[in-house]
């Protein structure tokens, strides 16, 4: 039985417009009177939307188990005539790893024995074997970790596409575009047997990924009332925590490295099909001046909940906004310059966006290099970063987004400085692998809070460039961190590198000085709305 359900009398106002009153209301009253009333379909619905991340993690890390190097203790034998002879004019060469035969031409040392002259026993294949990416000799280890980073350069294509699809077709259509990119480029990965074409395998993933990924959390933004956006915020946080789990299934239980990118693109399709069913943001219809469509997006979620949402008498004041307005590219790079309040907090977000994914994809990238074991080591770093996500919701429900990531930017700071000398504790744990695993807790409470502040400090006219700009920005810093953490520390000394991270982290805090806070506030409809905010006038909305 549907129940008919009309908007609380103490939301909005009440105006005449001809012969009739017409109530005045806002995006938020209404999803406030959805989440009021929602049902276990409404709640599954909405949470279910950041089951995406739980794919994500897999899809970005994936190359961390699929390419595991091989050690000393591996064994090997020859396959190639080169191989035969050499060991047969010396035989200790066979107890050798073969990172450790190599030969100086032109005062460069170069491996004497490669892919095509040995074959691996290993449990699980590998691309590093295959590829011969597994030693640190020459530029082999700048070109694996390029594999790993690859991915976010396709990302920062993928923020220039996102940045004109999220306003242009929505967040929903643009999430399934970007899903069958990350679909098509993993199966892919499953018959890639050369470098360059894994190469373009990872970076379309990245495209893929950044038009899914943020297509959905965009959608689950904007779907729920303001007061639940920290825990629903943190939700999608844990969701990403839990995907380490699929994550480290894949690399233990699938022994051929190109099954693992087969088996990644199942587990992208099976958290990714809610977003099929899930109706468009009625906001983004808001701004396009589609009043019908949002009514109807409305309701649909109103379905959801076995509701009948009167629309018919109302006015909803949020596309009072945006009458008569050309949302266009250029319209919306203008009002930069037309609103400084809008410019200025965008480019605060702008450093701290790649500053975070920095400090998040060195740690994820470098675990295999810091933690004394792989697989429990990302689990360890799953817990932590539930724990993380718990904390940001405690930090910012108790002390609001700017003072919440003030603290959070503190406390990296402190772990990287804490990190740098060389303490050991024995069974391969170290001051710095215990430091990293704290720090991380930090990272991933201001990667979850950037999100979140960055959706409340970016108007509806401009969350779907902002965030393409925060996202795709964030991806030079996600390219680089993997660089810090897995070869730059090889070449100087580690303090410089940590020293240099939790400057970075200084000064990021004090960029979060300089924003607003956004606690209990409702979400700016337009470029005005972020001006009157800054210079202290509430938003009428």
């Amino acid at each position: 039985m549907i129940d008919e359900i009309k908007l609380n009398p103490t939301y909005g106002s009440t105006l005449p417009v001809g012969d009739t009153d017409r109530k005045l209301v806002s995006c938020d009253d209404l999803l406030e009177e959805l989440a009021r009333n929602r049902s276990w379909k409404y709640t599954a619905l909405i949470m279910s939307l950041m089951l995406v991340w739980m794919g994500e993690m897999t899809n970005i890390f994936i190359t961390e188990f699929a390419g595991i190097d091989p050690t000393p203790d591996d064994t090997w034998k020859c396959k190639s005539i080169k191989c035969f002879n050499l060991t047969r004019d010396d035989p200790s060469l066979l107890h050798k790893f073969p990172c450790e035969i190599t030969k100086e031409v032109d005062g460069k040392k170069e491996l004497i024995l490669g892919p095509s002259d040995i074959e691996w026993s290993l449990e699980h294949s590998s691309f590093s074997a295959e590829f011969d990416l597994y030693c640190d000799v020459g530029s082999r280890k700048a070109r694996k970790t390029l594999l790993t980073s690859i991915l976010f350069a396709g990302g920062l294509s993928g923020f220039i596409l996102g940045g004109y699809l999220f306003d242009r077709i929505g967040r929903k259509n643009t999430a399934i575009i970007g899903m069958f990119i990350v679909t098509f480029s993993l199966l892919m990965g499953t018959f890639c047997h050369n470098y360059a074409s894994l190469l373009a395998v990872r970076y379309f993933m990245g495209v893929g990924n950044i038009l899914q990924s943020d297509g959905m959390y965009l959608l689950q933004a904007e779907l729920v009332p303001s007061k639940h956006r920290n825990m629903i915020n943190s939700w999608a946080g844990c969701m990403g925590s839990f995907g380490y789990v699929p994550l480290v299934g894949i690399g233990y239980f699938t022994t051929s490295w190109n099954n693992m990118f087969l088996a990644t693109s199942i587990v992208m399709v099976l958290t990714s099909l809610q977003i099929f069913i899930c109706p468009e943001s009625p906001r983004y219809y808001l701004i396009k001046n589609d009043v019908e469509a949002a009514k109807k997006s409305f309701k649909a979620l109103a379905k959801f909940n076995d509701m009948y949402l009167d629309l018919e008498n109302i006015q909803i004041i949020d596309a009072g906004k945006a009458k008569d307005r050309n949302h266009n590219v250029r319209q919306q790079l203008s009002e930069f310059i037309r609103y400084p309040s809008l410019l200025l907090e965008t480019s605060i977000l702008m450093v701290l966006w790649p500053s975070i994914a920095m400090f998040s994809y060195g740690f994820g990238f470098g675990w295999g290099d810091i933690l004394p074991d792989r697989y429990s080591g990302y689990i360890m770093a799953g817990v932590g970063e539930i724990i993380s996500y718990f904390m940001s919701v405690f930090l910012i429900g108790w002390q609001g987004r700017r003072h919440a990531m003030i603290f959070m930017f503190l406390g990296a700071a402190l772990t990287y400085l804490t990190a740098i000398p060389n303490v050991e504790f024995g069974s391969g744990w170290t001051l710095e692998s215990i430091s990293c695993l704290i720090g991380s807790i930090f990272v991933n409470g201001l990667f979850s809070g950037i999100l979140l502040w960055a959706g409340e400090l970016a108007p509806t006219s401009h969350r779907g460039i902002v965030f393409s700009f925060g996202s795709g920005i964030s991806k030079v810093g996600s390219f680089t961190g993997p660089f810090l953490f897995n070869n730059l520390a090889l070449v100087t000394s580690k303090a410089v590198v940590l020293g240099s991270l939790a400057f970075i982290a200084v000064f990021c805090m004090m960029g979060s000085f300089l924003l607003v806070e956004t606690r209990n506030k409702p979400i700016p409809v337009t470029g005005q709305d972020v001006e009157e905010r800054r210079n202290g006038r509430s938003l009428v909305l």
